[in-house]
């Protein structure tokens, strides 16, 4: 997916106004990110927790979800439906699972409640799906909310129009042993940035990972490559082989924390939001 601007008249509307509380939703409340967000929602005056929510097949709906996560009671309970989770939120983070946000959005759209999505490996069937609620919602879509990594694409971009064809691009990611899509978001946003800059079809030059005798190396090939091992967090390189030299541009995530604020800026920014389909670029004023 590549990113895109919301391009209406006057441009995007002002976020809320300092000092108002933005009413949140977590969606995929009890994964990795769910429960890192709910630590920092209960701690930050910003936002107030209106509602969790998990797949029908969790042993724990019900219960409250503040237990459930460790961060102490909130006063709200986990729900298997989003209607109920979502009443009084204005904007939902949504952090379960590609078949979860293809649901969620629908609900989404008939409430009028916007969207912040950090799920990866969206199929083009989804990216469809959002785009076309963003008509009603305000919808942003984003495989990694880390300011670290959204500096990155911009960056990498820039670094493969100033060395040009000379040199070879190659990206390469890690992460857990627990990730289950491969390569990353981040890793195919990087490349579709390049390529971008580079006016090559992502789809035509990305290869991932090589084996065999695939031959020399063509122009214009964009090399992918997936690690898994361990607790990695998230490690990212994109590296640029020429002529005698070879550059590298790396960002390395030490804990989730980078995600989960990112997240938390980009509800902040989307409550309020005129309907459209927003890029994390945009959270950072670009």
């Amino acid at each position: 997916m590549t990113e895109e601007t919301n391009a209406k008249a006057g441009g995007p509307e002002p976020t809320a106004d300092k000092g108002t509380v933005v009413n949140v939703m977590v969606a995929g409340a009890l994964g990795r990110m769910g429960k890192l967000l709910l630590g920092l929602l209960s701690q930050d005056p910003r936002f107030l927790l209106t509602g969790a929510l998990e797949s029908p097949e969790c042993p724990d709906i019900g219960k409250d979800v503040g237990e459930l996560s460790g961060v102490g009671k909130l006063g709200v309970t986990l729900s298997q439906s989003f209607p109920e989770a979502a009443k009084g939120a204005s904007v939902y983070l949504d952090f379960s699972s590609p078949q979860g946000v293809s649901q969620n959005i629908v609900e989404a759209d008939i409430l009028g409640v916007a969207a912040v999505i950090g799920v990866t490996a969206l199929d083009q069937v989804i990216l469809a799906q959002l785009k076309e609620a963003s008509q009603r919602i305000g919808v942003l879509v984003a495989p990694n909310m880390s300011t670290g990594v959204n500096i990155m694409y911009r960056v990498a971009a820039r670094m493969a129009s100033l060395l040009g064809e000379d040199y070879d691009i190659e990206i390469v990611e890690a992460h857990h042993n627990r990730k289950k899509d491969a390569p990353s978001g981040t890793a195919m946003r990087l490349c579709e940035t390049i390529c971008r800059e580079r006016d090559l079809d992502p789809s035509k030059a990305a290869v991932f990972g090589r084996h065999g005798m695939p031959g020399p190396r063509p122009k214009g090939e964009i090399g992918i490559h997936a690690i898994r091992g361990g607790d990695i967090v998230g490690d990212h390189t994109v590296i640029f082989a020429g002529p005698g030299e070879t550059l590298e541009l790396t960002h390395r995530a030490q804990t989730r924390d980078a995600f989960a604020k990112g997240a938390l800026k980009a509800a902040l920014w989307m409550a309020g939001r005129a309907p459209g389909y927003y890029s994390y670029a945009e959270v950072l004023g670009s």
